[in-house]
């Protein structure tokens, strides 16, 4: 069975030349496989303000200082589609910038790709 998804993305979008991957009907931009990012329980709760719906890349560039770590912002609150599923006033949970360097390393990140963390 095929699946189809229909995809609008503005000129200046940073996924418009992203591939979409699609796995157990949930889609995925670029090559992914999720970090291993431990919830402590004491995470920051934000909600999703006008301009940043469906842009969870401004949530974490703003968070983390690195806009690819976007997607471990749809991981934790189970996103599929974030320029669909993220709407201005979505409470969203923020894993920890610590936790986040951690799963980084310990997936093999060189630590200059997350110094800002």
């Amino acid at each position: 069975m095929t699946e189809k998804f229909r995809l609008e993305l503005g000129f200046t979008s940073p996924y418009k030349r992203t591939r979409l991957f699609i796995k157990n009907g949930r889609a995925f931009f670029g090559i992914w496989r999720p970090l291993e990012v431990q919830m402590d329980g004491d995470e920051k709760y934000i909600k999703v303000q006008r301009g940043f719906e469906g842009q969870l890349d401004l949530i974490a560039h703003d968070t983390y200082g690195d806009r690819r770590l976007w997607r471990v912002i749809a991981e934790a609150n189970t996103i599929g589609f974030p320029l669909e599923e993220v709407t201005v006033g979505m409470e969203l949970v923020i894993p920890k910038p610590s936790n986040v360097r951690a799963a980084l390393l310990a997936a093999g990140a060189r630590v200059g790709e997350t110094e800002s963390l």
